[in-house]
């Protein structure tokens, strides 16, 4: 299904998602593209981050709408992709802390692919009361880093597909998954899913 409508319609999903997330005009909606699909797939398992958690420095932040910044991160090792299979997630943890003191732990998955090498990007909404979302916006690039982490369990169905047809109706946390989804069906020549 690669084709020139391809790149129209996985940045549309993107700005569609920070359009629900708050945004008010359309030159806001713009501030991010996706870009062209870059199918970039990996079998699970070749994820840089393992299952203890390791530290990287975050080396930009960006807002791209309102209350919704994209925050690119180093991969632990800088001359690799990050690793991570098609929709899974990779667990963050920061400084926040929870009503009993604990750290805040997320899931989050990325919307970039493995075609990126030595980095990663995160596109977070950032809430009034949410514990990492606030931590998340207070970093500053070039002087903070977070913990992230890679478990077995994160790892959803994986991509060929196989199917003729895919529908999809998400929303939340559920949009990233579907950008790498849409990713590695646009991305790859001869895929025929619809």
């Amino acid at each position: 299904m690669a084709s020139s409508f391809a790149p129209r319609l996985l940045s549309r999903v993107a700005r569609g998602w920070s359009c629900g997330m708050g945004c008010m005009s359309s030159k806001q909606v713009r501030a991010y593209s996706v870009g062209a699909p870059r199918a970039a797939t990996v079998a699970p398992g070749q994820c840089q981050f393992g299952e203890e958690f390791t530290s990287v420095p975050l080396l930009s932040k960006k807002e791209v709408g309102p209350h919704v910044l994209l925050l690119t991160f180093a991969t632990p090792d800088r001359s690799k992709a990050l690793g991570l299979s098609t929709c899974a997630c990779i667990l963050a943890r920061g400084e926040a802390r929870d009503a009993e003191g604990n750290q805040v732990v997320r899931p989050y998955t990325p919307v970039s692919t493995n075609a990126t090498v030595g980095s990663f990007d995160l596109m977070v909404k950032v809430y009034p009361d949410g514990k990492m979302t606030q931590h998340l916006a207070s970093l500053t690039p070039g002087s903070a880093s977070l913990e992230f982490k890679h478990i077995p369990f994160n790892v959803k169905i994986q991509y060929p597909f196989r199917k003729k047809h895919i529908a999809m109706l998400t929303g939340g946390t559920g949009i990233t998954p579907m950008i790498q989804a849409l990713h590695a069906i646009l991305g790859s020549k001869g895929d025929e899913t619809k």
